[in-house]
């Protein structure tokens, strides 16, 4: 055991992560005579080192080596990192069996279960050395929306927050290539146009109607006017693509004019520029991110969220979660830190803290056993204390003075933009995903990846006015994305998921809430207890598993 556990120390510290299936190998590596910087050169190109990349490895020092199997290469594992290149691991935990025990159907559920599971130490283990002890947070607020979108709500306030829009987006647009020398639509009529020469004009799409004969009709307008665009029947794939046009939204259409009308030949969304950007972290700090606690909810999962904390203190009994506990500095939370009062009929049903004072208690209760050097970042949710409408506000001080009394704590608004150690996080709780799933074509409410990859290609967290989600006509358009974030953080949709789009790491960190009744109604099945983790240096993503499926509802 010693053997292996030196081998693992050495390849951790020399930036190999690897997966707790490679223990079974390095036990029967001598240490003494492998060249552990040999080794670690060999897999410094792996994003995390499974048993297969590790075997393929320690070809060259194969006479060290006993004989026998070392690695099943159809292990779970492997297949799991494969499909999702994350690093899926779960920390420590007690069980009362051992694994050949769990049922085949346990199994399936939980491939992460491949490997011995431990017992946590209630104590700090000697070993475990944090590094955000020794780094000062580096976190600054870029844009936060609190107290910033108080109107009277006329039709005036109205016009000028759609006004904001489409010159924000408007702006974003021009920066493209191909739709830059764009007309205005009131100047179309006394421009000199050829007949049939390509145009293209920047707009706003008011409305929007499928057709009897198949084709599709848009009426789009700004500030100088509007028009009637329409797509013929035998334009299938442009009919495609036109149906993630959503009403409200700013695009740049190309097309001829006739007569009073526009033909469409194509758009372009406002979308992320094409170009990737990489940015240089000095420290090998990590950010935490969980989102949807409903704290207060009798389907609240505290024992998972207590092997959280204590991951975060770094009670675990093992060297390479050790390694990743000791590299976080920042946790976010994406909203919805509490279940809330009165959010839906009969909620009180499905309470364990029946008033919204005991339930931020109850949060600042749990978040105080985090360490002291660890940045806890709360924005607002739906089931949150605070103005259900787009941009909400922090949570209100008079329901949460707890957590807001709390040094290491910085409360902000939803949506909110930070810089953490000179990346920009855009942290969102995803109120609106439920209308851009609804409306676009081919997403879905159990998938976040495509909502946020829509979002992001709108560049707006809201791009359809008056829907499911309501927004605030603010004088500004907080609702705009502006500036490209280098990680997009959200949550409502309780289901982990993970993409790069356009060099961005769009994250939904699911919840620790279990099913609820209502989530069965809707056929949601939630992922709790899974956590992302990002390495700002490496810009790594690993994802720990702290739910027990035998934890039952309370």
């Amino acid at each position: 055991m010693s053997t292996k556990r030196n081998l693992v120390n050495e390849l951790l510290k020399r930036n190999c992560l690897i997966t707790p299936d490679c223990y079974e190998i390095l036990e029967d590596v001598d240490d003494d005579t492998i060249d552990l910087d040999r080794l670690a050169n060999a897999l410094k190109n792996e994003l995390v080192v499974t048993a297969e990349k590790l075997q393929e490895a320690l070809q060259s020092f194969e006479e060290f080596l006993s004989e026998g199997d070392l690695i099943d290469s159809d292990s779970p594992i492997d297949e799991s990192l494969e499909q999702s290149e994350m690093d899926i691991t779960l920390p420590s935990k007690k069980v009362e069996e051992p694994l050949d025990s769990i049922s085949d159907s346990s199994k399936d559920d939980e491939k992460i279960l491949a490997t011995q599971i431990r017992d946590i130490s209630k104590d700090v283990p000697s070993q475990f050395d944090p590094i955000g002890r020794n780094i000062d947070t580096q976190f600054k607020i870029l844009h936060e929306s609190s107290g910033q979108t108080t109107i009277d709500g006329t039709l005036k306030d109205f016009s000028k927050y759609f006004i904001s829009r489409f010159k924000q987006l408007r702006a974003i647009l021009k920066k493209r290539g191909d739709i830059g020398g764009s007309f205005r639509i009131g100047d179309l009529k006394k421009a000199k146009i050829d007949e049939h020469e390509r145009i293209g004009i920047l707009g706003m799409v008011t409305t929007k109607v499928s057709l009897k004969n198949g084709g599709m009709l848009f009426e789009v307008e700004d500030p100088t006017g509007s028009i009637t665009i329409t797509i013929s029947n035998k334009m299938q794939e442009l009919l495609v693509k036109a149906g993630a046009l959503l009403q409200d939204q700013v695009a740049g259409f190309f097309g001829k004019i006739y007569g009073d009308r526009m033909v469409l030949e194509d758009f372009v969304f406002p979308d992320l520029p094409l170009s990737s950007r990489s940015k240089t972290v000095k420290d090998p700090v990590s950010v935490c991110m969980t989102s949807d606690l409903h704290i207060g909810s009798k389907e609240f999962l505290e024992d998972s969220f207590d092997n959280l904390i204590d991951f975060l203190n770094g009670r675990v009994d093992d060297p390479y979660q050790q390694t990743l506990a000791s590299q976080v500095k920042y946790l976010i939370v994406g909203g919805d830190v509490v279940d809330g009062i009165g959010i839906y009929p009969k909620q009180e049903d499905d309470l364990i803290i029946t008033d919204i004072y005991g339930q931020y208690d109850k949060a600042a209760e749990l978040l105080a056993k985090i360490p002291d050097w660890i940045h806890i970042i709360i924005i607002s949710g739906n089931h949150d204390a605070c103005r259900l409408a787009l941009p909400q506000p922090a949570i209100g001080k008079e329901y949460a003075p707890k957590l807001w009394a709390m040094k290491n704590v910085s409360m902000l608004s939803n949506p909110s933009t930070v810089n953490i150690h000179g990346k920009v996080f855009l942290l969102y709780h995803g109120n609106s995903f439920e209308d851009v799933s609804s409306l676009t074509p081919g997403l879905s409410m159990s998938d976040a990846n495509g909502p946020m990859i829509y979002t992001l290609r709108y560049r707006h967290l809201a791009p359809t006015f008056g829907r499911r989600s309501s927004v605030v006509p603010s004088l500004k358009d907080e609702l705009v994305i502006e500036h490209v974030p280098d990680v997009f953080h959200t949550g409502h949709i309780h289901i982990n998921a993970h993409t790069r789009y356009r060099g961005v790491d769009c994250i939904n960190s699911g919840t620790f809430q279990s099913q609820t009744d209502y989530m069965q109604s809707k056929n949601i099945n939630p992922t709790p207890g899974r956590v992302p983790i990002i390495n700002l240096q490496s810009g790594k993503l690993h994802e720990l598993v702290f739910y027990d499926p035998k934890e039952q509802k309370q």
